[in-house]
């Protein structure tokens, strides 16, 4: 029985050790439910679970609200607690200067420390007259961290995707290397090809094996980066599911005008800029954020404005792939036909059937460029819209 229960603990540490489980999460049991546990915690990866797994496992974020805590602890948590902290901390230093007598055969190394102690004190003064830090704005600039380390997540797993898809081509294109070279030397041992076109084909061959390798690399560089972020080791092996096809009404129904409140609203950098003019008592500083919170206003839109250019650039690149496939559909099927009449060769044949599946790989890739466009300007409205 003990072995049996020994070999059942080590079964469950070997699948613990394959999820995001295995670190602390940064919230506590009860934040969530225990399905949304389950999902995060299980050894697949779903898009959609990014934004929880990022918020629970990145490194990054999980010392954010460490330090954001002993800050908290140690200064408090309004600009007026952290002010007085700093004038507490200067108090006790110009209680601690002990100045020495002129004879003191230490005299000068004495006085230079007391100097840099003075020195030390009077920042930390100036630190207090000047603060407008509170702890709400350090937890604001911790969530912008946190949101923008799950868009570098998700346009790392959208990476991926494209990575597979592009390893996918460099596959077709080493199958049409192959197809190309057999011709080449069949056209040669019949006296229609040269040895230079039999060369080049070998060159094209060894081009798109270099290729194929080079896609692998690339695919597995980024899996290892998209894990890390997201709390597996990087040699870990989660299943990495699809990401979801571009929904057209979604983009349809984009309006960057009616949007801009919102986006306003939502936007962290112009949340901090507004809590520091309500902190700020000189009147130049106050004049000087309500000018730079003018600007952010100014650039939210645009930034709104160009996330909506961006889609709708995306849109058209992917209507154009769309006809591009049925293009090459239409293509093929009259070469089939011509095929079976024996009135094209099986080398141009197969030719038109790599094209078709290369149009359909380039339509999978442009429906991704418009999911990742779209959800560029959906963050945009959720608070990531640039303000520099």
């Amino acid at each position: 029985m003990k072995r049996k229960r020994r070999l059942a603990l080590l079964g469950m540490a070997g699948l613990m050790a394959a999820c995001p489980a295995t670190a602390m999460a940064a919230s506590p049991e009860f934040a969530r439910t225990a399905e949304e546990w389950a999902r995060l915690q299980d050894n697949v990866l779903e898009y959609d679970e990014i934004e929880g797994l990022i918020a629970e496992y990145n490194a990054t974020v999980q010392a954010n609200q460490l330090e954001l805590n002993e800050f908290k602890r140690k200064y408090g948590n309004t600009k007026d607690d952290i002010s007085a902290k700093y004038r507490d901390m200067a108090d006790e230093i110009y209680a601690s200067i002990s100045y020495p007598d002129a004879d003191d055969p230490t005299y000068g190394y004495v006085v230079a420390s007391v100097l840099m102690a003075e020195v030390q004190a009077k920042n930390l003064e100036q630190q207090a007259d000047e603060n407008l830090d509170d702890s709400e704005i350090i937890y604001l600039n911790n969530k912008l961290a946190e949101k923008t380390l799950a868009t570098v997540a998700q346009s790392n797993m959208i990476s991926y995707a494209k990575g597979r898809l592009e390893l996918e081509q460099a596959e077709i294109s080493l199958r049409q290397a192959e197809t190309s070279l057999a011709s080449a030397q069949a056209r040669q041992a019949t006296g229609t090809a040269t040895q230079v076109d039999v060369l080049n084909a070998q060159e094209a061959l060894l081009t798109a094996l270099r290729n194929l390798d080079s896609a692998k690399s690339g695919i597995e560089n980024v899996r290892q980066k998209l894990l890390v972020m997201l709390g597996w080791k990087f040699n870990d092996n989660p299943e990495i599911r699809e990401i979801p096809s571009a929904d057209m009404e979604r983009a349809a129904a984009m309006d960057p005008e009616a949007d801009k409140e919102t986006a306003l609203k939502n936007n962290y950098t112009l949340q901090v800029n507004k809590k520091k003019l309500s902190n700020a008592a000189s009147a130049n500083v106050v004049e000087s954020l309500q000018k730079t919170i003018a600007d952010n206003e100014r650039k939210i839109g645009s930034a709104l404005v160009t996330s909506y250019q961006n889609v709708i650039t995306a849109k058209l690149a992917y209507d154009q792939a769309k006809a591009d496939l049925e293009l090459a559909d239409r293509n093929f099927r009259s070469m089939e036909v011509n095929y079976q009449l024996g009135n094209v060769s099986r080398t141009e044949w197969e030719n038109q059937q790599y094209a078709v599946q290369s149009k359909r790989l380039a339509l999978k890739v442009a429906d991704m460029n418009l999911f990742q466009a779209m959800e560029t300007y959906d963050w945009a409205v959720n608070g990531l819209a640039s303000t520099s």
